[in-house]
């Protein structure tokens, strides 16, 4: 990272550290302001003096910030901190795009990844069964019931665990919340609106003018981590129904190939031939440019002649030309390996590379 991303991974992981006690500001969101004063300095822009001021500016869109060559790193139209929210999503985009894995929020996703991964165990069919498993809305919130019957019924025990851990306890808060109806998970009220997790993606995608209560009665019940929700529950709704539509058109469609290079292997007529879809779900264009512009080479070998990147159709609606401009964004040498189709292209780059 450069010292512009330092300063926002400070700047962010700082401000997602606080919540637990504000009277100490924690050490990553005091090295993160002094970054941006220096940054801010040399760019003539406002100069914070103390810490109301910078979260002040930190809820403007960046590209009122007046730091030079922040574009590049983060959308112009984007604050770091909305009111009612708290960090943004494009900020938690670019935390999971930029840290370490075995930082980022979705981190127990990770974890069962390599777990399946790992040469003496090769366990593809139980790597699938569980992506499936928390790519379906109904599984969004469980009873401790529900939540132990699926663990259980996966025989490695630390897998079994790692399953688990994918999920957090809210039986507390359950009279706070309504059923999402697009995702499954939990709605909750703020700023006169009731919101699914921290971009509100659903709210484009179901009729949000009337809600389902959960019904668990006196059970304890369990919800999928927010991270979760974000990076694999709707991402992987996407996947569960373009794998369906794919297979009513009669193509050969396979779940995560070589345990999760790809998020679909799509085949015609039984051929050997193959395409694979890599769906990806960033908020912004360039936020998902980024992610690809610092993998290493080594990374973007496997995007080969066969492979594209699918962006839902959902991003188009809410961002016309989202994949003309990823495109765009992308470094030259990178644009010649990743090519980004849009989930309704799909059907005619089929028949272009299978038929």
């Amino acid at each position: 990272m450069n010292r512009l991303q330092d300063m926002l991974y400070y700047l962010i992981t700082g401000l997602k550290k606080w919540p637990n006690n504000y009277t100490e500001i924690p050490t990553e969101l005091h090295r993160g302001m002094l970054m941006f004063i220096q940054e801010a300095g040399s760019s003539g822009a406002e100069i914070p003096m103390d810490l109301h001021r910078l979260l002040h500016i930190l809820h403007k869109p960046s590209f009122e910030w007046g730091i030079h060559g922040l574009i590049e790193y983060y959308p112009g139209e984007s604050s770091l901190i909305e009111e009612f929210i708290g960090i943004t999503p494009d900020a938690e985009d670019f935390i999971n795009t930029y840290i370490s894995p075995d930082e980022a929020q979705q981190k127990n996703m990770l974890a069962i990844l390599q777990f399946c991964r790992d040469e003496n165990r090769n366990l593809q069919a139980e790597y699938t069964q569980i992506r499936t498993f928390l790519s379906m809305p109904q599984n969004a919130v469980l009873s401790a019931l529900q939540l132990a019957q699926f663990a259980e019924s996966i025989r490695d025990r630390e897998l079994s665990v790692l399953v688990r851990q994918c999920y957090e306890e809210v039986t507390l808060q359950m009279d706070n919340y309504r059923k999402c109806p697009h995702c499954g998970w939990t709605l909750t009220y703020k700023h006169d609106r009731w919101r699914c997790n921290k971009e509100n993606i659903c709210h484009s995608l179901a009729d949000f003018e009337k809600f389902d209560l959960f019904n668990y009665k006196d059970e304890r019940v369990f919800r999928l981590l927010p991270g979760i929700q974000r990076y694999v529950l709707l991402p992987g709704i996407s996947e569960m129904k373009i794998a369906e539509w794919l297979k009513q058109k009669g193509y050969g469609v396979e779940l995560y190939p070589h345990i999760d290079e790809y998020d679909l292997a799509i085949s015609h007529n039984n051929s050997e031939s193959k395409m694979f879809l890599d769906v990806k779900d960033f908020k912004d264009p360039r936020m998902l440019a980024n992610f690809f512009n610092q993998k290493s080479s080594s990374y973007l070998e496997k995007y080969g002649q066969q492979v594209y990147v699918v962006i839902p159709k959902y991003r188009n609606d809410l961002y016309p030309s989202y994949g003309m401009r990823a495109s765009t964004l992308l470094k030259e040498d990178t644009r010649k390996l990743i090519k980004i189709i849009m989930e309704n292209e799909l059907e005619k780059t089929l028949k272009e590379v299978l038929w």
